[in-house]
C-alpha cells in the first residue's frame, strides 16, 4: 500500500528544487524519538536528486510502542511516495490514537482514515523540509496498492471492545463490486505484562482473522472475504476483548469503483 503527493513550490519559486534531499536525509536519519517516529530513520538509498529512507513508525500509543516500518521516497521535484513493504496488509497503515476520543458509539472512523501511517510518513518528509505546520492535507493525498493496481478505491470500518463489551459492525459489498482486496487490523489499548493470557479478537463472518495478545498487542494480516459476486453480500465483523481492556480493530476493504 502506498500514498503520495507532490510539495508545494518554495516561496523563492524560480527554478529552485521544491525539496532539499540533503536536508531531509539527514534529518531522517538522525536519532530521534517523537510521538509519530520511534528512533532513527534507515537510509535505503540515495541518488543525485532522491532520497528514499525507512522511518521506524509508532503505530499504536501504548506502552510497548509498536512500530510498522513505512518507507519515504522523495526527490527535488517535490514527490513524496510513502509506502508499506510488499507482504505487509494493507490494513497496517492504520495507526491508533487513544487520544482520539473515540467511543463505541463514536469509533472516530473518518479520523482514523485520514490520518494514518502513510500520511504520518508524509507529514514527516515535509516537516524536516520546514514545509509542514498543519500537516498534509489528506484531500492533497492520492493511494495506489501495489498488490491490487486494478483496486482504485478503500474504505475502513472501525469498532471497539471496551471493558469486555462485544462490538459487532456490519457491512455490505454491493454485487456492482467485482474485485475486493480485505485486511484487518486489531489493537489492545491497555499494556499488560508479557505472558499474560490476555487476549482480544476479530472475526469477519464467524471466521477468526487477527488476535492480539500480551507478547503482540498490535496485530494486522489481509484475509479473503467470502461472498457470491452475483448478489450484495452482508458482512458482521466482531471485536471482543478481555474485561479489563480496550480492544480496536479496523477492517479495511481495498476494491474496484463500478
Amino acid at each position: 500500500m502506498s500514498a503520495y503527493t507532490r510539495a508545494n513550490s518554495r516561496s523563492g519559486g524560480g527554478s529552485d528544487p521544491r525539496l532539499d534531499v540533503e536536508v531531509i536525509v539527514d534529518k531522517l536519519t538522525s536519532a530521534q524519538d517523537s510521538g509519530s517516529i520511534k528512533g532513527e530513520g534507515k537510509l535505503v538509498d540515495l541518488g543525485l536528486n532522491f532520497g528514499i529512507v525507512e522511518l521506524p513508525m509508532r503505530a499504536a500509543e501504548i506502552g510497548s510502542a509498536p512500530v510498522e516500518n513505512v518507507s519515504v521516497y522523495f526527490d527535488d521535484q517535490g514527490w513524496i511516495v510513502a509506502y508499506l513493504r510488499h507482504d505487509r496488509p494493507a490494513a497496517a497503515i492504520w495507526k491508533h490514537s487513544d487520544a482520539d476520543g473515540a467511543t463505541i458509539n463514536d469509533p472516530k472512523t473518518q479520523q482514523a482514515l485520514e490520518r494514518n501511517l502513510l500520511v504520518i510518513a508524509i507529514d514527516e518528509v515535509l516537516k524536516a523540509q520546514d514545509q509542514a505546520t498543519g500537516g498534509v492535507n489528506p484531500s492533497d493525498v492520492d493511494y495506489y496498492d501495489w498488490t491490487c493496481g486494478q483496486c482504485d478505491s478503500f474504505v475502513l470500518f472501525r469498532g471497539m471492545s471496551e471493558n469486555g463489551t462485544q462490538d459487532e459492525i456490519k457491512f455490505v459489498v454491493p454485487y456492482t463490486i467485482s474485485l475486493v482486496h480485505a485486511s484487518a487490523a486489531l489493537v489492545m489499548t491497555e499494556q499488560v505484562d508479557v505472558g499474560s493470557s490476555a487476549t482480544s479478537n476479530l472475526s469477519v463472518d464467524g471466521n477468526t482473522i487477527v488476535s492480539a495478545t500480551a507478547d503482540k498487542p498490535l496485530k494486522s494480516a489481509d484475509f479473503t472475504l467470502a461472498r457470491d459476486v452475483e448478489r450484495t453480500s452482508l458482512h458482521r465483523v466482531r471485536i471482543d476483548g478481555p474485561s479489563d481492556n480496550v480492544a480496536i480493530g479496523v477492517v479495511m476493504l481495498l476494491y474496484d469503483r463500478p
